[in-house]
């Protein structure tokens, strides 16, 4: 190598170094490193440095840190990861992926010059640069042959492994090794006899290089039999990492098997989530304290404890490992285990709870106390008792019954089964109490809306109320009395007393089912919807059907299919005008035939401002009446002396004949 050369290739070492190191001066190790940062471009995590000078404080003078700062090689980043891995996850490999050494590899790198000197000859590698990395030039090839003690080659191959920069290595000489030269290793044995760290040693000037076979033998002769890691000696022999030491071989850790573990599907904690709306409004009546599940459901399921797996160390002695410690899926109330004994399951809809280490699943609830801010709403899939009040605003639903001990206010309350309200009801016009298949129980309902498939039994009153219900509606207690609103039920209406001395305006209808009465106005809806769609594509049709009859040359098969297609569109929504309309017939009969048997029983004073409707028959009381029952026939409310409709039963219309009146 030329003297000029020489020169050329210190420069560029001297500039790799200053864009690779830097000293600074700064008053913490911390400051230091972050002015470090900025001038190599890297960051903090990739840096290493080496204190020159470190700083002092006292009280009357301080002395700066002086460090040397230099970007750490990627290799070494990697090696850092591996053994935190080792730390923190047993060497998963998770922290060392593939997706991790991606990032961590820079995206520019230099190529590189590596010249092998075997048995078989002198072997050239030249890799290609990634990213903005410097390519290698002829004289860097140079200054590797030169350096390794290899001359004479053909400039032309030379150029042409240049160009390709294949990154595989290339025959370019038979020249054989300089004996006394060769490269050398040195194996250490550490961690336990778990790891085997290789040490390689440069050869000197036309020494022989190590092979894997040469690492491999010099492993074997400090007795390791397991482990062996040839592609990691291979992967670090091609790298020419030297001076340096490497894996070898490594043995296999021993794994302790994973404890059983329970896993749930549902809290084991109750803890009150506040739900915010897209204004950032908290609703603090929605608080989700139960957690409802339903029969069938997946509650929880057991992870099985794994076995251990057993380890070996460099020289082949197993290493012990312990299994996994087993634990018991616990069976409660309302839940089904399974025969494996490794699922668990709702054996009932109802409210999941847990205590000591078992789920239960209860079909009651019980609220000590109030509906109110400490609850919220309450939402649940079996029964709840309440001990004390629903409050204003607030919610009550459940899929089985609700039992409220106290009263509810201006409050909603659902439910599947019976709803009973001790206390009574009093709504301020805006309070609900719907089920939708039981029986609604109450001391008393004032100002409220009540709606049931079933029967509404009240003890005391009901005030200014609107009640439907699909069977009666008694109000029978001590007063009995029921005044203002509208009361419709399917079949009968009975109270001790009717409307009062002030004439309040009170609705008495018979024959309206709720349910039926919905369902009639769903299939009128339908029907409507078909029409309206009919009458669209009828509308279209007879547009087209004009236009084929006044020029037939110019309507294209196109239009004629679309024609066809429209009438197909018009005979399916004539049919479905026609079954909702039958549907409709239907219902209508039936609610008819039900309303036909339909009463209205006051078993003592029934007062003028009363309206009375059965069927399609009304009558306004005009005057005050006592003791009647009230029915329809041929059109016309008629009245018969009041008989009780719980004792007649259904031989109150067999007995009516006897002192009956036309109103």
């Amino acid at each position: 190598m030329s003297l000029s050369e020489f020169l050329t290739e210190e420069l560029k070492e001297f500039d790799r170094k200053e864009k690779e190191q830097v000293e600074v001066i700064a008053d913490t190790i911390e400051e230091c490193l972050a002015i470090a940062s900025g001038h190599l471009g890297r960051k903090v995590h990739e840096i290493d440095y080496t204190v020159l000078k470190r700083g002092k404080k006292s009280l009357f003078f301080s002395e700066p840190y002086h460090i040397r700062a230099s970007i750490i090689p990627d290799d070494l980043l990697l090696d850092e990861l591996s053994l935190l891995d080792e730390h923190l996850t047993g060497g998963s490999g998770k922290l060392v992926s593939k997706d991790l050494k991606e990032l961590v590899t820079p995206k520019n790198k230099d190529g590189r010059v590596s010249v092998k000197i075997y048995r078989t000859g002198v072997f050239l590698t030249v890799h290609p640069p990634s990213g903005e990395g410097m390519e290698m030039s002829m004289a860097d090839v140079s200054k590797k042959l030169s350096f390794r003690g290899v001359a004479g080659i053909d400039q032309n191959l030379l150029n042409k492994i240049i160009k390709e920069k294949k990154g595989e290595p290339v025959l370019i000489s038979n020249q054989k090794p300089k004996a006394g030269n060769d490269s050398s290793c040195n194996v250490e044995i550490a961690q336990e006899n778990m790891r085997a760290f290789v040490t390689v040693f440069p050869a000197r000037p036309g020494g022989r290089d190590l092979e894997v076979s040469d690492i491999v033998a010099a492993l074997k002769g400090m007795g390791v039999a397991h482990g062996l890691k040839e592609d990691e000696i291979r992967k670090s022999l091609d790298e020419d990492i030297i001076n340096k030491p490497f894996i070898g071989a490594e043995g296999d850790f021993p794994v302790n098997g994973k404890n059983a573990e329970i896993k749930y599907y549902v809290r084991t904690e109750k803890k009150i989530n506040f739900k915010e709306d897209q204004s950032g409004r908290v609703d603090y009546k929605d608080l989700d304290m139960i957690e409802n599940v339903v029969v069938g459901q997946l509650l929880a399921e057991k992870l099985p404890a794994e076995k251990g797996k057993f380890g070996r160390n460099l020289f082949g002695m197993v290493l012990p490992a312990k299994d996994g410690l087993d634990t018991e899926l616990k069976q409660g109330k309302g839940t089904i285990l399974s025969e494996d004994k490794m699922r668990l399951t709702a054996e009932v809809n109802g409210q999941v709870l847990y205590a000591a280490g078992r789920l239960s699943v209860e079909t009651v609830y019980r609220i000590n106390g109030d509906v109110g801010v400490r609850t919220g709403n309450v939402t649940f899939l079996g029964s709840i008792i309440i001990t004390g009040n629903v409050e204003d605003n607030y919610s009550v639903k459940a899929a089985g019954n609700i039992e409220i001990y106290g009263t509810v206010q201006k409050a909603i309350v659902e439910a599947d089964g019976d709803i009973i309200v001790r206390q009574g009801v009093t709504g301020r016009e805006e309070a609900r109490v719907e089920s939708t298949g039981g029986n609604i129980v109450a001391k008393f309902i004032q100002n409220a809306t009540c709606i049931t498939e079933k029967d509404i039994i009240v003890q005391e009153g009901i005030l200014h109320s609107h009640l439907m219900a699909g069977g009666k509606i008694s109000c029978k207690g001590k007063r009995g009395q029921i005044v203002g609103g509208t009361i419709q039920a399917a079949q009968l209406i009975s109270a001790k007393i009717i409307g009062s001395q002030a004439n309040p305006q009170t609705d008495l209808i018979v024959g309206n089912n709720p349910k039926i009465l919905k369902q009639i106005q769903e299939y009128e809806e339908k029907r409507k919807e078909n029409q309206d769609k009919l009458d669209q594509l009828t509308k279209t049709m007879r547009t087209l059907k004009a236009r084929k009859e006044a020029d037939p040359a110019s309507f294209t098969a196109e239009q004629d299919a679309h024609l066809q297609k429209l009438e197909a569109g018009t005979k399916k929504l004539e049919k479905r005008i026609a079954e909702a309309g039958k549907d409709i017939q239907t219902l209508t009969e039936y609610m008819d035939e039900q309303a036909a048997n339909g009463r209205i029983s006051v078993e003592k004073t029934i007062f003028p401002g009363v309206t009375i409707r059965i069927r399609n028959a009304e009558f306004k009381l005009r005057h005050e009446t006592k003791a009647k029952t009230f029915y329809e026939e041929e059109a016309q409310i008629r009245s018969a002396p009041y008989e009780d409709p719980d004792e007649a039963k259904n031989d109150w219309r067999k007995k009516r004949g006897r002192g009956k009146s036309k109103n």
